[in-house]
């Protein structure tokens, strides 16, 4: 099993938000991870627009490999979002497969 990445589940915490449409959410916006999290998106934002083209593309290179990473380390996308989100958006916010 690979050593815990900070960076990655961050980047996981971000990628669940914004499929989840929580990116402008209040009490999202206050927590210190997801501060952290946007900015290592926006970071790479660029990277993946220049190296990937499509939206599509970087959809789906982001999900295969922030999900296979997580389950390299035994995590979950789920178990990602239980760890940094807020108590009052603790509940998972995607239905099962739709990242």
């Amino acid at each position: 099993m690979h050593s815990p990445n900070p960076d990655l589940e961050l980047l996981a915490f971000y990628e669940i938000a914004r499929r989840a449409n929580l990116t402008d959410n209040p009490e999202l916006m206050k927590s210190t991870a997801f501060q952290k999290a946007k900015q290592l998106y926006d970071a790479r934002a660029g990277y993946f627009q220049e190296a990937l083209g499509k939206k599509e593309a970087i959809d789906d290179f982001v999900d295969l490999h922030l999900e296979g990473e997580l389950a390299s380390q035994g995590k979950r996308l789920e178990d990602v979002w239980a760890q940094f989100a807020p108590d009052s958006l603790k509940q998972f916010p995607l239905p099962p497969g739709s990242l």
